[in-house]
């Protein structure tokens, strides 16, 4: 059986409207258990102070739909959102030549950015700069952002790094021990939560959360340590697994 049969018979087995283990998902919720709270720290940190903030996890623990709900709550008005991936741009020169594109600038240097910025400001605009895959930075380019973040007395940039636990200490050495970052580290979800989540994803998709027993659910839970990623495939494996019994039966 094809990839592409595979899929058919799944969807068509449960009779699901779209894969609801998909990374991407029509008409996707933003899930807020353990996750909500930071979507709020994290604007009311970035006004408040003059931190980079970081958002840590690993692999499959949310960061990228977290920075996606981010992006999506701001005042457009107001904020300015230059979203960029560590995947290319992981070194100081691509950084900064992402950085200046985001602002409409042609020159992309460290001073021509701060300059565009403190414009910005006295019209009352923030600029929101979003490094995914952060893990993937050089320390050249981690250096800029930290000299983003701290800025001039006219204008600094609001820096959020969305990437995995490694980052933590390497920026603790460029810090020195002073403080110039925040970091958040992404919690995994409770059993409740991993329940709830999968109730949000299978509804979205047609069904409900009686395809999972609870004997299935505390495995799910106990296979996937919580984390979202982890969740849809360990449930994907496990209902595709009870279609193939089935259907063998």
């Amino acid at each position: 059986m094809t990839s592409l049969h595979a899929d058919e018979a799944f969807l068509g087995h449960y009779q699901f409207s779209h894969d609801p283990f998909a990374p991407r998902v029509p008409g996707f919720k933003f899930f807020p258990a353990q996750r909500k709270p930071v979507l709020g720290q994290l604007p009311h940190l970035a006004r408040y102070s003059q931190l980079l903030l970081l958002v840590t996890g690993p692999l499959g623990s949310g960061k990228t739909l977290l920075r996606q709900a981010l992006v999506a709550s701001t005042n457009k008005d107001a904020v300015l959102s230059v979203v960029i991936s560590a995947r290319t741009a992981a070194d100081e020169t691509s950084l900064l030549r992402q950085v200046a594109q985001g602002l409409s600038i042609n020159q992309a240097s460290l001073e021509a950015i701060l300059t565009k910025v403190a414009q910005l400001a006295i019209t009352g605009q923030d600029v929101y700069l979003m490094v995914d895959d952060a893990e993937q930075l050089q320390d050249s380019a981690l250096e800029v952002l930290l000299l983003l973040a701290s800025g001039t007395n006219e204008g600094r940039l609001h820096v959020f790094l969305f990437g995995e636990p490694s980052l933590l200490p390497r920026l603790e050495v460029f810090s020195e021990g002073e403080e110039r970052f925040h970091a958040i580290e992404l919690q995994p979800y409770s059993e409740e939560e991993t329940r709830d989540y999968l109730a949000q994803r299978l509804e979205g998709a047609g069904q409900g959360i009686e395809l999972i027993s609870n004997a299935l659910l505390v495995d799910i839970h106990e296979q996937s340590e919580g984390w979202p990623g982890a969740i849809n495939q360990v449930a994907r494996d496990a209902l595709i697994e009870a279609m193939l019994a089935n259907r063998g039966a």
